[in-house]
């Protein structure tokens, strides 16, 4: 006799997982209150902690920026650093522009400098730049000092950030730089030795300091009217966006 088989069910495999993902979304939701952050599907960019438009930064790459190794960055150090993020996303055209103006409109200077004895000593390190030798490359080679050889020629600040105002610079390198092109180098004499000077590029600079230009172009009313109208995701494990103050917060904020 045929004994007839118990019915098995049609139902793949991957509709099982869909409706047990979508059962832990909801309990998830019901958690952290996702209807203050949109909606439940903001949880499926699992890796993307900030998106501004169509451009977003990774997790891994915001741990990064933050310089996280051993733990993982959180609370408001990594909020500020996805502030960042954001800010010179939005602006960073803006920021571009207003630098490569050059002393005369860049909020700071970003300086490479070979100090040597003479203006004549100079010659030798502008061939070898035009010959397609780097700057930092060029320091390390004829920099009269150990410390500029050592950095490549990066002259930093007083408190040791790698730029400064431009009214930190002694007068003699100032008025060197005045109409000087970022990215351009310069065989200046100066009062007490001569070097060979370089703006540096914006594309050479840090995350941290694009982002404090591009912080630095607008007045604060007008950056808010900006950042009303720009669509700002973050996940919320890390915060929320808030376009008052232009800046990612904690959700209980």
């Amino acid at each position: 006799m045929n004994r007839r088989r118990p019915a098995v069910s049609a139902t793949h495999p991957a509709t099982h997982r869909a409706t047990h993902r979508a059962r832990v979304l909801a309990t998830s939701c019901a958690l952290v209150a996702c209807a203050a952050l949109s909606s439940c599907a903001t949880f499926d960019r699992n890796d993307v902690a900030v998106k501004v438009g169509d451009r977003s930064l990774s997790a891994e790459e915001a741990q990064a920026l933050v310089g996280a190794t051993t733990q993982p960055a959180t609370g408001d150090q990594l909020r500020a650093t996805l502030t960042a993020w954001i800010t010179h996303d939005v602006l960073s055209d803006l920021g571009r522009g207003v630098y490569e103006q050059g002393i005369a409109g860049s909020p700071v200077v970003c300086l490479r400098a070979i100090p040597v004895a003479s203006i004549d000593a100079t010659a030798s390190i502008m061939a070898a730049l035009q010959s397609g030798m780097s700057f930092p490359d060029a320091a390390r080679q004829f920099s009269g000092n150990t410390e500029l050889a050592d950095s490549g020629g990066i002259v930093a600040a007083a408190d040791g950030t790698e730029c400064m105002a431009p009214e930190a610079l002694a007068p003699a390198v100032a008025e060197a730089l005045t109409t000087t092109p970022v990215g351009q180098p310069l065989a200046a004499d100066l009062d007490s030795f001569s070097a060979v000077l370089l703006l540096r590029p914006y594309d050479d600079l840090s995350f941290e300091t694009q982002a404090a230009v591009s912080a630095a172009v607008l007045p604060p009313d007008q950056l808010v009217t900006i950042f009303a109208d720009t669509q700002v995701y973050v996940d919320p494990r890390y915060g929320r966006w808030d376009p008052g103050s232009g800046s990612v917060v904690s959700l209980t904020s």
